[in-house]
């Protein structure tokens, strides 16, 4: 009784700690319990980060129980004895049910049943349109793959820690999710990456100290019974001084570096894909990225943030609408590009055929841009013509008379400064209300095109309106009027899923801004008989000049409708009230100037008149052919191809490397120390030929092994220790480790060479 310790005579700190020391294993160690805050709070950050980012429209269902569960059934997994192969599925499939289960809440539908019905539904029809490359407007996909990325990047973490004890693959996940999410949003990090690394680095810090205890039983080296909770107390104390660090620096030219530092590591998520674009269209995304990146998809995004970044420095005669492309294809949920020929334009060629000079009544105009934020695609003033860089012309296929777009095939760095040449129109009202309707086949094939699914009240609102209308000048006009009666307003609702964005427009909300109206102008266009198309560009604005020098900036972007007239090719209208109606040609309150683009070849056909404008004629020639021989400035910007190429490789060496560590280690967990390097050289040996035989001894082994590859001290020396650790007691003396470890190292070595020349 006199050795007995008895708790009531123990202080209370003294019992709490035995108790929790003594606690069942399911409810986990107290020392698990220290890593599981920690890990809980890393995640807890990203979770709230994600909660205050306002993704979507009346909000997503929260995302830190999603989190919470996926902790709780990677720790589960961690704790059961099985392969990965079994468990992994098993836990994968218990995710899919937590996440239908929180998504089930965004979904329609008075009970459960008819959400997780609405649920599948709106998912399959999703899966749909990835498949036929359409534009999604559901948020409920994007609801959906956060609640799984969440689900998947806890149960990681928590598996990571308690089953491998790594706590980067732990943090890596959320800390991609986190990065992701902030700069996809304000674009700058916030106090939940603050708490984010707290947790990190108290979780790192735990790890790191669990793996040294485990080290220290095995060597039977003895340290105090509660060293998790003064070195839990002296990490806390660590952290909060390097975060309080931090926030005290001074700020200045080292934060700009800093920022761009941030810039640079951010841009994968910041430079939307238009992939994400087409599939979560509506997606509130806050971090002011550009609006239209000239892209494959145009999608009709409601709640428009536009930014005031500075984007380019452009010299141009006047102010007006300079281009960046078009679109053809409408699709419900917006606009996608289909059927383009790519023809490779060496710098100072015109990209445009002979057809493009068979206009009347058109004008080449010349712009200087300056790139000041990166990009592709090569700006022009109206219908783009050819350019001073080397350049990829794509246009309607089997027609090289029309260049929709034109971009770099190296792309544009800040600093890069190029001449382009554009055409637009200068015909008069009259002229193009007797240009007729004899469109040719391949502007009929792709400009009149509809969704099959259109609301029929589209089209009929469409004929009633412009039914007084004797032309299609006077039809054009009539809808161009109509719809810039609407109020003007960035901050419109995004139209639900599943619903048609111009019937949106025009039935519900309508007010709208220059993608709505551009898009309902080009539709209703279409549903009369005459071709139009969508193009996105940005604003000259003569309030942002200096002289004839223009800087552009993301609040300038803009889209309008260019509709086809016969004779007279491409004419730009502006169905959006904030800015003057264009009428006819491409700038915005200019006298139109002299019609010299008229039949001909070449650069010189590009600027035929009339005897009378002779002077003139030869004067813009002159123009034009300096400003496509002129040499054009282009920065070299980063070796992309290289960093991408090495960054893959890397990422190809690490997967290889990982994967290569996960097949040695298989078949080797639980064991430790001489007993698992005696199973390491027991599987070299066996790759090369030399494997244990049937009844045959550790020792007998070593004698017959070490002779043959001539370490026969080194074999013996392994074998003792082995048996030693796998037979003897535990309190007889062990052998040297150092000599041990040094002994296998020389095996492994000599085994080595003879299994990579084993045929």
């Amino acid at each position: 009784m006199a050795g007995m310790n008895i708790p009531m005579n123990q202080p209370a700190n003294r019992r709490f700690g035995a108790a929790a020391v003594n606690a069942p294993r399911w409810l986990m160690s107290w020392e698990d319990w220290l890593t599981f805050s920690a890990a809980l709070i890393a995640f807890v950050a990203v979770g709230y980060s994600i909660q205050q980012a306002n993704w979507v429209r009346g909000g997503m269902p929260p995302v830190i129980p999603t989190m919470l569960l996926g902790l709780l059934v990677g720790l589960l997994a961690a704790r059961v004895r099985a392969p990965g192969v079994l468990i992994h599925p098993v836990a994968l499939a218990l995710g899919i049910v937590v996440v239908a289960l929180m998504v089930q809440q965004f979904a329609e539908g008075d009970t459960i049943a008819a959400r997780l019905t609405d649920f599948r539904v709106r998912m399959r029809d999703w899966f749909e349109v990835v498949r036929a490359g359409d534009i999604s407007n559901d948020t409920l996909p994007f609801v959906t793959l956060v609640h799984s990325i969440c689900f998947l990047s806890t149960y990681l973490a928590a598996y990571a820690v308690y089953r491998w004890h790594n706590p980067w693959v732990a943090i890596l996940p959320g800390g991609i999710v986190l990065l992701a999410n902030i700069a996809l949003q304000k674009g700058q990090p916030s106090g939940a990456f603050v708490v984010f690394l707290f947790g990190a680095i108290i979780l790192i810090a735990r790890l790191h100290l669990q793996r040294s205890q485990s080290k220290w039983k095995k060597e039977g080296i003895d340290y105090p019974e509660f060293i998790s909770l003064s070195a839990g107390q002296l990490t806390l104390f660590v952290t909060g001084g390097l975060l309080l660090f931090a926030w005290l620096l001074p700020v200045g030219d080292q934060y700009k570096r800093v920022g761009g530092v941030y810039d640079a590591v951010a841009q994968p998520f910041t430079g939307q894909s238009g992939t994400f674009t087409r599939l979560f269209a509506n997606v509130n995304a806050q971090n002011g990225g550009r609006l239209h990146n000239f892209g494959d998809f145009l999608t009709i995004n409601g709640n428009i943030k536009l930014g005031t970044r500075e984007l380019y420095q452009i010299k141009a005669g006047q102010p007006g609408l300079v281009r960046g492309t078009s679109y053809d294809e409408y699709t419900g949920a917006g606009w996608k590009t289909s059927g383009r020929d790519e023809t490779k334009i060496p710098a100072g060629d015109l990209a445009a055929s002979a057809e493009a000079a068979q206009y009347e009544k058109r004008v080449a105009t010349i712009l200087q841009v300056t790139v000041k934020d990166g990009d592709n695609s090569v700006l022009s003033s109206g219908v783009p013509l050819g350019t001073n860089i080397a350049v990829t012309a794509e246009s309607p296929r089997g027609f090289r008379g029309d260049i929709e777009q034109l971009a770099t095939r190296r792309g544009l760095n800040s600093g890069d400064t190029y001449n382009s040449i554009g055409s637009e129109s200068v015909a008069t009202p009259r002229e193009l209300a007797t240009a007729g309707t004899a469109y040719p086949d391949w502007v009929k094939a792709r400009y009149l095109q509809l969704p099959g699914n259109l609301p029929k009240r589209v089209v009929d609102l469409s004929k009633q309106i412009t039914a007084p209308g004797a032309t299609p000048y006077d039809k054009t006009k009539t809808i161009e009027d109509y719809l810039r009666a609407l109020p003007y307003d960035l901050q419109v609702e995004p139209a639900p899923a599943g619903r048609d964005v111009v019937d949106w427009l025009l039935f519900d909300l309508k007010r709208g801004y220059f993608d709505t109206q551009s898009s309902a102008m080009a539709v209703m266009l279409r549903a009369v008989g005459i071709p139009s198309r969508v193009a996105v560009g940005y604003v000259l604005d003569k309030s942002a000049a200096i002289e004839t020098t223009y800087t552009v900036r993301k609040s300038d972007a803009y889209s309008w409708v260019e509709v086809y007239f016969p004779k007279y090719g491409w004419v730009t209208f502006n169905p959006t009230q904030d800015r003057p109606s264009i009428g006819v040609g491409g700038t915005i309150g200019g006298d139109g100037g002299d019609p010299n683009l008229l039949p001909g070849t070449g650069i010189e056909g590009l600027f035929q008149a009339p005897d009378d404008l002779l002077g003139d004629r030869e004067a813009k020639l002159r123009e034009a052919q300096a400003a496509l021989a002129a040499k054009a400035i282009q920065n070299d910007g980063p070796p992309w191809v290289l960093i991408w190429s090495l960054a893959g490789a890397l990422a190809a060496v690490a997967v290889a490397g990982l994967s290569g560590r996960l097949a040695w280690n298989w078949g080797l967990g639980g064991l430790h120390g001489d007993r698992r390097l005696w199973a390491k050289t027991q599987r070299f040996a066996g790759w090369a030929r030399l494997g244990g035989r049937e009844s045959e001894t550790a020792r007998e082994w070593s004698r017959r092994v070490g002779s043959v590859i001539e370490r026969p001290e080194e074999a013996k020396r392994l074998a003792e220790a082995y048996e030693e650790t796998r037979y003897g007691r535990p309190d007889l003396e062990r052998s040297d480790p150092e000599a041990t470890r040094s002994a296998y190292i020389r095996l492994r070595n000599t085994l080595l060479p003879r299994v990579l020349r084993r045929k």
